[in-house]
């Protein structure tokens, strides 16, 4: 694929997040060079910016510097990273970070709360690598025959990144909201919040594992097992009725949390029927016990 070159043209007032913003774009629609640049010159402020970006994201390097201008460059090749690797990578990542938010609930250790959110760092690097991959899939036929998937195949992937991803931040809600009340949490409510965090987890166990599988019947049974985790999420406020408003928020949060990681896992189980609905020439849907 030829250098696509994408520039940005800055003032010393430009805000941060718009550039930081404007960068991943650039990022994700495949510029494999973006260069930011100011007639009157640059300023650390902005230099600060092109550097965090080019750490925030993966194959991104900092190649060419002078007074005016600052240069980054892709220097990774897309197809050392195929999806599937970037997805199971993703998925180990996230769910440490759940267990992790468990093992805080017990032992209280603010370095497991801050490991917790800088995996969450990494996550979004995977997804947005994801991202950028599927859009170069749309925008060149000879990228997917490298990558061996189809263009369809590679935009449900980016689907399930943005899934993972959406629930490792809320792995990291829980985590903080935990902060908030684990010392007033007592041992049934303790015992309400690992189990709705288990019903959820396994429910992000199984979508991965009928992605990674093929299984359309997995992934059909994870969508139908949605409800018991909105039941141990209800389960868990009930526990603490009676508590008090502040309590209640932390909780309330905690449960939101728990019933979107549920519902993501369903929503990567619909791509999954997608993709391989996509793929097959033949489906073949048994009714019978197994």
């Amino acid at each position: 694929m030829a250098t696509a070159r994408k520039e940005f043209k800055v003032d010393d007032n430009v805000d941060e997040n718009l550039l930081f913003r404007s960068l991943i774009a650039a990022y994700i629609v495949g510029f494999s060079e973006v260069k930011v640049y100011s007639e009157r010159g640059l300023n650390s402020r902005i230099r600060r910016v092109v550097r965090e970006f080019s750490s925030m994201v993966i194959g991104q390097e900092v190649t060419d510097e002078d007074p005016i201008s600052i240069t980054v460059k892709d220097l990774l090749d897309p197809l050392e990273m195929p999806f599937e690797k970037s997805i199971e990578r993703m998925h180990i990542i996230v769910k440490s970070m759940i267990d992790d938010a468990k093992l805080y609930l017990s032992v209280g250790d603010e370095a497991t709360l801050e490991d917790i959110v800088a995996r969450d760092n990494y996550v979004d690097r995977l997804n947005w690598l994801i991202s950028r991959q599927s859009v170069m899939a749309l925008k060149d036929p000879t990228f997917v025959e490298k990558m061996g998937v189809s263009s369809v195949t590679a935009v449900i992937y980016s689907f399930v990144g943005k899934h993972i991803e959406r629930v490792g931040d809320h792995a990291v809600r829980i985590a903080k909201n935990l902060a908030k009340v684990r010392h007033r949490v007592n041992n049934r409510l303790s015992k309400e919040i690992k189990e709705a965090l288990h019903s959820a987890e396994r429910l992000f166990d199984g979508a991965i594992e009928s992605l990674i599988k093929g299984d359309m019947s997995l992934a059909n049974e994870v969508i139908e097992s949605v409800g018991e985790t909105h039941r141990r999420c209800e389960e868990l406020i009930h526990a603490l009725q009676g508590g008090n408003a502040e309590d209640l928020l932390y909780i309330g949060n905690i449960s939101d949390s728990i019933r979107r990681i549920g519902d993501y896992s369903a929503d990567i189980c619909e791509s999954v029927l997608n993709l391989l609905v996509s793929e097959a020439v033949t489906c073949s849907l048994s009714g019978e016990e197994v």
